[in-house]
């Protein structure tokens, strides 16, 4: 890195005494070499930033976050400012980890939908499911009504799945919407006032021969998708809820 390039980053990072900086920017307005310099920096970090952004936004793996969180986080100090390059080397390498990494833990399984469809369904899950009278559009009484209402809805015939062997009584569906398609939102609840959801929207994809359970954990809430038929179905509960994998697989056979 030049002396230029090293002085230009600690004028973004705000480092530069005043009159430093006020030397800086009366070269900039006469060097169009220096202001070229500066608003590569500037690009290049608006870059990383969003390289890194869009990485959040995949899907967590359900074993990765599981080993997340409980792994502790030693104590550092963190400085209250660093130089852009410095930044920007850091995004980059997250970046590198995030997505070579990424597709390594997710290439032999990857999931069955984008990170936009279950980050939808997990902030709905999160508003209806704290709700006791209100959980539901429809009641479990009216269970024939939200097999025709919400399969014709979605364009995809379902039955209601029995999961009492686990604990959850049926009580009901509403209508929701994620990734601009209508979604069915099938509500359960044990006898401690956990909510756990089953949710379907009409498929793009081929379904395979047999379901492919995936796991992942995304906002606070451990997800088990899967496509089957015409369509693709997600499970949703709190973090740590038991037996998520074993509701999947009962609700797939019984869909």
């Amino acid at each position: 890195m030049t002396d230029l390039s090293t002085q230009l980053s600690a004028y973004l990072d705000g480092e530069l005494d005043p009159a430093i900086a006020q030397a800086v920017e009366e070269r900039l307005a006469k060097d169009p070499t220096a202001q070229a310099e500066l608003d590569a920096l500037v690009a290049a970090d608006a870059l990383a930033q969003e390289q890194f952004e869009a990485e959040l936004d995949a899907p967590v793996p359900f074993a990765l976050a599981q080993l997340i969180k409980s792994t502790p986080m030693p104590e550092a100090e963190v400085p209250k400012s660093r130089p852009i390059w410095g930044a920007l080397a850091a995004s980059l390498i997250v970046f590198a980890i995030g997505g070579f990494g990424g597709y390594a833990l997710r290439g032999e399984n990857p999931p069955v939908q984008t990170a936009g469809w279950l980050a939808d369904i997990a902030d709905y899950h999160a508003i209806y499911a704290s709700q006791v009278r209100h959980l539901v559009e429809v009641g479990a009484d009216e269970s024939d009504h939200i097999e025709t209402w919400l399969g014709s809805t979605v364009g995809a015939t379902f039955t209601i799945p029995e999961l009492t062997e686990f604990g959850l009584t049926f009580e009901g569906g509403r209508l929701v919407v994620a990734n601009g398609k209508p979604v069915a939102q099938l509500m359960y609840r044990d006898a401690d006032g956990v909510v756990v959801a089953l949710c379907l929207q009409r498929t793009s994809k081929t379904p395979p021969e047999t379901p492919t359970f995936n796991e992942q954990s995304i906002n606070g809430f451990d997800f088990v998708s899967w496509t089957a038929g015409e369509a693709d179905y997600v499970v949703i509960g709190p973090e740590n809820q038991p037996n998520l994998n074993e509701i999947a697989a009962a609700a797939a056979l019984d869909i």
